[in-house]
């Protein structure tokens, strides 16, 4: 499976440690230390509208499916249905929003490689929409500093005889980590986060080693400290991170990270370990597997 073209919207407001520092009255570096993020983005437009604007610049010519995905996702009228009249798409075949937390872009390449295997799809756009700073109180600290805005568009391909090995871990042992109150908004247990977060990253990682030797691990762009603590168990292993630029952004943490490295050029997915962790508490991976493998 490829990502044949790929783009992103990152809000114009930028919210920076100092700016949190002086709100909080604590030091830009204990952000940091704490988070490793420098800089988040605080979007003006809504889910949709941020969506839309990933996409507007992309060749969506022969796009037959939209996979709309958000932690948020919408009411009464799916945004893939209002995505494909927005943007004049000559023909839908099908189409579906996916809410599955920030493992959902995880969950939509799972879905597409079913569309892709049993023909209901020829070319996807997915489209991965994230605002979390409406989910954020503004008084808290612990979340304050670490969640992000931002949309990520991309068309997708499956021109070889490869299929996703999609993998999931739910431990139930964390369900109070993380959560959305009754005012929706987005309560953490950072401490008890880290824990479950590292240690099912770490297992999902291994078991997978356990069948694939080489591939590139994109991991949800949660935390520094976490992403740090898992990747010091992998010396060997390559992984991607820009979490101190663009902070939390959940869902779309993936499919910015591809970006931010890459560009808008193909992507060869099956050379990549994509592994997400989100509240349920749940971690999702996906990888390809192929006739030579």
């Amino acid at each position: 499976m490829y990502i044949t073209q790929i783009n992103v919207y990152i809000p114009e407001n930028k919210l920076d440690n100092k700016i949190l520092s002086k709100k909080f009255n604590v030091s830009e570096d204990w952000i940091l230390k704490r988070t490793g993020i420098k800089n988040r983005y605080i979007s003006n437009i809504d889910i949709f509208q941020m969506g839309l604007k990933a996409a507007e610049k992309l060749n969506l010519e022969d796009v037959d499916t939209i996979l709309f995905v958000s932690s948020i996702g919408a009411h009464y009228v799916p945004y893939y249905v209002r995505t494909y009249e927005k943007l004049n798409i000559d023909k839908l075949r099908y189409g579906i929003d996916v809410s599955n937390g920030f493992v959902g872009f995880v969950t939509s390449l799972h879905i597409a490689d079913v569309m892709f295997r049993e023909k209901i799809a020829n070319k996807i756009l997915i489209i991965v929409s994230e605002k979390l700073s409406e989910l954020v109180d503004e008084e808290d600290i612990n979340t304050s500093i670490l969640f992000s805005d931002a949309a990520v568009a991309m068309v997708l391909e499956n021109n070889d005889n490869c299929v996703c090995d999609h993998r999931v871990i739910y431990d139930s042992e964390y369900l109070d980590a993380l959560n959305v109150n009754d005012n929706k908004k987005i309560i953490m247990n950072g401490k008890r986060v880290y824990k479950f977060a590292v240690s099912n990253m770490k297992k999902m990682i291994k078991d997978y080693l356990k069948d694939y030797e080489e591939k590139i691990i994109v991991p949800h762009q949660a935390n520094k400290r976490i992403l740090e603590s898992v990747k010091n168990n992998f010396n060997n292993m390559e992984f991607l991170d820009i979490i101190e630029d663009f902070g939390n952004t959940g869902a779309a943490s993936i499919p910015l990270t591809l970006y931010k490295i890459y560009g808008n050029t193909k992507i060869d997915l099956k050379k990549h370990l994509l592994i997400s962790v989100g509240g349920g508490m749940t971690t999702s991976g996906i990888t390809w597997r192929c006739n030579n493998e």
